[in-house]
């Protein structure tokens, strides 16, 4: 299963292997691309994260992967002021939009939603500019909605071939913020971890990611480490039915910081990476103490209760946490928002993050895997993302001798990420194989439903003209 990736081609960013540029001509062969002036591509993978979940959106830090999977994108100018562009995938149909100052959506859960959240990121970031529209066509190997962040894949590539097209530049880091911005177009409330690590991601590394603003330490993969990841066959959609858990956690754990604000005389909180910034020597179990004896563990969905806490208007917070317009986040207003188990979570998580990257960079799996197993289990009862399957299939993994496991991304379905050393990973997939798939698999197994994969390069663009 493990297997080394082909060395790029001479001239070509790192990641541009013969198995990517094959990928690349079948693409531009379907953009008909001969005779076209500039041609460019741009990959950018997805990633799995170690550890770290839920809490990039609080401006806590992460320790993710980019993956060895990857999204294309291959385009060329047109003469028309529209994005034009069709999927290698026949599932995705084919999309025309017109570039104009604010786009509108498609309805809720159309795949293109990422293309006009990219483009419209680079519309708000570059005001006033004349950009040129363009012909594009996709191809990925990231599975969607698996929790491998297919979507910031297609974000991010999408983002960078039109940049690429109408002759713009900005530093990575710089490109990282605008994309992860520009995803709220979707109605996702999210932060910039997987925009970030597909933009930086580096071959053999994972990242330690802190935010707000984004700064990167890489940290170096152990030799004998193996990360088998497994699609649990639940999709994890944030652009559809999980977008509104997935809001609700943000709006939860927004509510604690805030709280906590308030009871420890801090200004302008609205995160929780505010109040472990402010506080020197903070940990996680002084400061979920604090959060108990100042507030209820629930609130009431209305947020009247929270109001009255913070000594503010219910309408004023009302607008500030769910916002307006397609992108307000709305709550089951017969569902109490959980405070106190939530801020517990991406408290504690934070704290196997620090711990987890000094860990990894020396070599102790044994104590990388206690730290991936602690994050599930926080995120199956803290933080409720978890599913029976996604347990079942992290319990196969250990029991085939995962080193840890935990599920990665979002959660409520999806995949996990299992720690192992390299020997031991076909015993890992096999007992994968055996203890969950035989049971939840329907038909012949798929192959690429469970693989060893590597920690690859982040994003770039090429110019096929030059390269040609």
């Amino acid at each position: 299963m493990v297997q080394a990736k082909k060395e790029a081609p001479m001239n070509l960013p790192d990641g541009w292997d013969d198995e990517e540029l094959a990928r690349v001509r079948k693409l531009a062969a379907r953009l008909g691309a001969s005779g076209r002036a500039q041609i460019i591509a741009a990959r950018a993978p997805g990633r799995v994260n170690l550890i770290g979940e839920h809490t990039d959106y609080s401006g806590l830090p992460v320790l993710p992967v980019a993956i060895d999977r990857s999204t294309i994108v291959v385009a060329a100018a047109n003469t028309t002021s529209e994005i034009e562009v069709s999927n290698a995938d026949p599932a995705w149909q084919s999309r025309r939009f017109a570039i104009e100052r604010q786009i509108p959506p498609y309805a809720t859960g159309d795949w293109a939603n990422y293309l006009k959240a990219a483009i419209q990121g680079v519309i708000d970031h570059f005001p006033g500019r004349h950009l040129r529209g363009m012909s594009m066509v996709v191809g990925s190997t990231v599975p969607p909605a698996s929790g491998l962040s297919s979507s910031s894949a297609l974000t991010v590539s999408t983002a960078m071939v039109f940049m690429a097209i109408n002759g713009l530049e900005l530093e990575p880091i710089e490109t990282a913020t605008m994309v992860a911005r520009s995803e709220r177009y979707v109605g996702t409330h999210g932060g910039a971890m997987d925009q970030s690590v597909s933009i930086l991601g580096r071959r053999d590394h994972a990242l330690f990611i802190e935010f707000n603003p984004i700064r990167v330490r890489a940290v170096k993969m152990p030799a004998n480490a193996a990360l088998v990841v497994a699609d649990s066959l639940e999709v994890a959609d944030k652009s559809g039915k999980v977008r509104a858990e997935y809001n609700r956690r943000v709006v939860e754990c927004s509510l604690a910081a805030r709280i906590l604000g308030r009871a420890l005389n801090l200004d302008g909180v609205k995160i929780l990476g505010d109040v472990v910034r402010a506080i020197p020597n903070w940990s996680a179990v002084n400061l979920v103490e604090k959060l108990a004896a100042t507030s209820p563990a629930r609130l009431d969905a209305n947020l009247k209760e929270a109001a009255n806490i913070l000594g503010v208007s219910q309408t004023a917070l009302d607008a500030e946490l769910l916002g307006h317009g397609s992108t307000r986040i709305e709550l089951d207003s017969n569902r109490p928002l959980e405070i106190l188990k939530r801020a517990r979570h991406v408290l504690s998580e934070t704290e196997r993050v620090i711990r987890a990257a000094d860990v990894l960079n020396a070599g102790r799996l044994d104590e990388m895997g206690t730290l991936m197993n602690a994050s599930h289990q926080s995120l199956a009862e803290d933080f409720e993302c978890s599913t029976s399957r996604l347990d079942a299939i992290v319990e196969c993994a250990r029991r085939g001798g995962a080193i840890g496991a935990r599920l990665t991304g979002a959660g409520f379905g999806g995949s996990i990420v299992a720690l192992c050393d390299v020997e031991n990973a076909s015993a890992v997939i096999e007992s994968i194989d055996r203890g969950y798939y035989e049971k939840f698999a329907l038909g012949a197994l798929p192959e690429n439903l469970r693989a060893v994969l590597h920690a690859g390069p982040g994003a770039s663009v090429i110019d096929l003209s030059a390269n040609a």
